[in-house]
């Protein structure tokens, strides 16, 4: 599975250089993962640019999404990553869900760079 952070999932929804590479993915039936962060954040996206909602339901719908529960927190904040408050949280969630993330796909440059110093591999939809 890959573990999808919203700059990836936002790219679904916004018309941007990378939106074919991650539709076509989804078409191919990859499996993607992510945090239940990532519902709030692509809502949020959808409210910020007076998108529809329902094309952010029907994206999440494709997700695999995981809650957070204290361990998740607890490791976010012992990773001591320098990474903004989300994205912590998610590279905390890729981190446990290490036994079936394969890759996580990120245009964070910051995230993916804790990515790879955790051992996490990038995705490449190139």
């Amino acid at each position: 599975m890959i573990y999808l952070d919203a700059s990836a999932a936002v790219k679904a929804l916004v018309l941007e250089a990378e939106t074919s590479a991650i539709v076509e993915a989804f078409g191919a039936g990859a499996e993607f993962v992510a945090s239940r962060l990532l519902a709030v954040e692509l809502h949020a996206v959808a409210d910020r640019r007076s998108l529809d909602h329902g094309s952010a339901d029907d994206l999440l719908d494709r997700v695999a999404l995981v809650s957070l529960d204290d361990d998740t927190m607890a490791r976010a904040i012992r990773l001591r990553s320098g990474l903004r408050t989300l994205d912590a949280l998610h590279l905390a969630t890729a981190i446990e869900l290490s036994d079936v993330v394969t890759s996580v796909l990120t245009y964070d440059d910051e995230l993916a760079a804790a990515a790879r110093a955790h051992g996490l591999p990038l995705a490449d939809l190139s």
